[in-house]
């Protein structure tokens, strides 16, 4: 007990003198938050509470902490799945809703450049094709039974009494094994969890004395990150743009997926044409993440091979789309 509460107060005075190792709490607190809703399948619901959600807040609150990336990537695939699976039944348009949540999220997700093209030969957009319902026919029941000799009324007694003595003996094996069961498996149970108590105490030792020098030396990385992305960030943003495209409002807030397919056609060409880096002008966040998967599939309909460019940049007015030379660096802070 001493020496736990020795080591509380070191805890305690480290946390007071750096106050970004709380901000690294945080972090770590929302990564276990986001493991939580992994596991639980919250991937994009309940609202507020949800794995995507909670990947995005991260980003915010660390955008140079690469960690969250493995996270992205499983709900990515827990979608990709999902839409496999729809597409065998033949629900195209969940399907694609499906995918779109994996490009929204983690374009690089393994799986998802296969997964849309199975879909891309079975739906162009819009509403999925209808497929008629086979109906399944039963067979009624029969209900025979085998023709029986007669018994006399003491053999059916023997008979009776044999069968309720055989029941009563299985009865008390059966009894006999599970108690027999639960006692091995509360043995088990009782080793196992003072394994993980000594493990426990083990590892809480060890990162109290690790914690100090590795909060120091991760400091150290991101603030280098920082600096270097800084400068890359503040080079991109001083290029003109080389060219503007507007886009309708409307369109976007109502998600009409074939109607902004058919406005952004001549605008991917100029984007693979100038081998562009573009910025994405929405009112919302929520609109420049939807509009991007639009975008990101419009492109690879074209090639394949190209990996978009985007940044975000709010804007009050009507959404718009600028290129730019140049895809060494994101365009816009976000």
């Amino acid at each position: 007990m001493k020496f736990l509460s020795k080591s509380a107060m070191v805890s305690l005075l480290f946390a007071l003198a750096s106050p970004s190792v709380l901000a690294d709490a945080k972090v770590d607190s929302l990564l276990n938050k986001i493991d939580a809703d992994i596991n639980a399948k919250r991937f994009s619901s309940p609202e507020n509470n949800n794995a995507m959600d909670k990947i995005w807040q991260f980003k915010s609150m660390a955008p140079f902490d690469q960690r969250v990336n493995d996270r992205a990537y499983q709900v990515g695939e827990a979608y990709v799945e999902l839409a496999n699976q729809a597409i065998s039944k033949k629900s195209y348009s969940q399907a694609q809703q499906y995918l779109d949540k994996a490009w929204m999220l983690a374009s690089l997700t393994p799986g998802l450049d296969a997964a849309q093209d199975t879909l891309d030969k079975y739906y162009k957009g819009g509403s999925a094709p209808q497929v008629a319902a086979a109906t399944k026919k039963e067979a009624a029941p029969t209900n025979t039974k085998p023709a029986t000799q007669k018994a006399s009324a003491q053999d059916i007694a023997k008979a009776k009494a044999f069968e309720k003595a055989e029941k009563e003996k299985r009865a008390k094996e059966l009894a006999a094994v599970k108690k027999a069961q639960e006692k091995s498996q509360q043995e088990a149970a009782d080793r196992r969890r003072a394994a993980e108590e000594k493990e426990r105490q083990v590892a809480q030792l060890k990162k109290e004395t690790e914690a100090k020098q590795q909060a120091q030396a991760k400091l150290a990385s991101l603030e280098a990150q920082r600096k270097k992305v800084s400068a890359q960030i503040k080079a991109v943003e001083q290029s003109k743009a080389i060219a503007e495209f507007d886009l309708s409002q409307e369109i976007i807030e109502n998600r009409e997926t074939r109607k902004i397919r058919e406005s952004l056609s001549p605008i991917c060409q100029e984007i693979l044409d100038n081998e562009a880096s573009v910025v994405l002008h929405t009112q919302s966040a929520a609109d420049y993440r939807w509009l991007t998967v639009r975008l990101t599939l419009c492109v690879r309909r074209l090639d394949k091979g190209f990996r978009l460019r985007h940044s975000y940049a709010q804007s009050q007015d009507e959404p718009s789309i600028t290129l730019h030379s140049g895809r060494g660096a994101a365009l816009q802070r976000r």
